[in-house]
């Protein structure tokens, strides 16, 4: 998928189609996946299955209808337990697409900007509203397969119809019956977002919190699903992206990220991204 932050207006055309991907599976076996984000916004649309989805700061066991969205920095999982069939639609966008299409009355980008807690981390569609994503999602799927005159244009038509329909849901939304973390859970997952360009790691988060380690690591393990260095790691990571699409150079973001070992970050960030950080500033 290309991004469209490096695209003059002349490749901008050419590259409407190529930054939009819509893939609507069934899984049979069961998978817990690591956290991890994603290089482009996206929509989940759950269909069916026994699943929890976990962000970072609530799990929520999903429903038919569950609608979620997380933009390219915001971490997220989801467990498939394998009883049943796991369908889904995801929908992922680069959301420069839509730079200059919102109004200072309609955000198309607003939902995807607000804090999870458990309170908003879903909404639940009925099946007509189902529908209607399933449709819009076919039709961009379609016209990202399509270069014939106006699909371009149609592209553009057809994802802006789905953010004003996503968004109006979002701004409508009931409780999701998502859960909130431990609450020391919580604490330590605040504790690393404010401290996260410093050294964490297993034993100085302890130390603050003056608890065991090990006790940390099993309840952060229970709650989250995820080992705490691997939370760590790709929040860093995350972070260091953002400093790198706006303009730092490779060992300036190093350092703002909190990495200090220029080796380990160059690995690292290349891990989790599947780049390395030089290419990655170049996209």
């Amino acid at each position: 998928m290309r991004s469209f932050s490096s695209f003059h207006q002349d490749a901008y055309d050419s590259a409407i189609c190529d930054s939009i991907l819509v893939q609507h599976h069934t899984s049979f076996h069961a998978n817990d996946a690591s956290f991890h984000f994603h290089a482009d916004y996206e929509i989940f649309l759950f269909l069916g299955g026994d699943v929890d989805f976990y962000t970072e700061y609530a799990v929520c066991h999903l429903k038919r209808g569950h609608l979620i969205v997380c933009n390219d920095r915001e971490l997220h999982r989801a467990c498939h337990y394998g009883k049943v069939p796991y369908e889904r639609i995801a929908i992922h966008f680069d959301h420069h697409l839509v730079e200059g299409l919102s109004t200072a009355r309609t955000n198309l980008l607003g939902c995807f900007h607000v804090p999870k807690s458990e309170a908003n981390l879903a909404v639940l569609l009925t099946e007509e509203q189902i529908k209607t994503v399933l449709f819009l999602g076919h039709r961009l799927q379609e016209l990202s397969a399509c270069d014939q005159f106006g699909s371009d244009v149609l592209t553009l038509s057809y994802l802006s119809e789905l953010l004003v329909f996503v968004n109006a849901r979002f701004l409508q939304m009931q409780p999701s019956g998502a859960l909130a973390y431990h609450g020391l859970i919580a604490e330590v997952i605040a504790h690393i977002d404010k401290h996260l360009t410093s050294e964490l790691s297993l034993e100085t988060i302890a130390r603050a919190f003056s608890i065991d380690k090990y006790y940390l690591s099993h309840l952060f393990r229970s709650q989250t699903g995820n080992s705490l260095y691997h939370y760590i790691l790709i929040k860093k990571v995350a972070l260091a992206k953002l400093f790198l699409s706006q303009g730092k150079s490779v060992t300036e973001t190093c350092e703002l990220a909190g990495f200090y070992d220029y080796n380990n970050f160059i690995r690292t960030f290349k891990k989790i991204t599947g780049i390395p950080p030089g290419k990655y500033q170049k996209r």
